[in-house]
């Protein structure tokens, strides 16, 4: 569970950037604040879909623990090493938005 966990965050994180250089190749007629406003919609909707791994994650180390098929401790592994690869690829979502910002694009 925690490689697809890491794994699908890594393919969130790699849409974004392609969105994101996609956005920003297309520039065409856009100021670059409204450029940059459509790349931080686009890194909000990829961050509410690592929210939603991060629950559905989260749902399954409860039911494990539930149904016996995990201890206590591999449950708490589990949720630490899933907030861990989320929070990664937030701040790989943080760090692409920043490349995009309008002081750095004028520079």
């Amino acid at each position: 569970m925690k490689m697809q966990t890491e794994f699908a965050a890594d393919l969130t994180v790699q849409s974004f950037a392609y969105v994101a250089s996609q956005l920003a190749r297309a520039a065409a007629g856009r100021t670059p604040s409204g450029q940059y406003e459509q790349i931080l919609g686009e890194a909000e909707k990829h961050r509410s879909v690592l929210r939603l791994m991060r629950r559905d994650m989260l749902e399954v180390a409860e039911q494990s623990l539930r149904r016996q098929s995990l201890s206590k401790s591999d449950c708490q592994r589990l949720r630490e090493l899933a907030a861990r690869a989320i929070a990664e690829a937030e701040q790989a979502i943080d760090t692409i938005v920043a490349q995009y910002a309008p002081h750095r694009m004028a520079a």
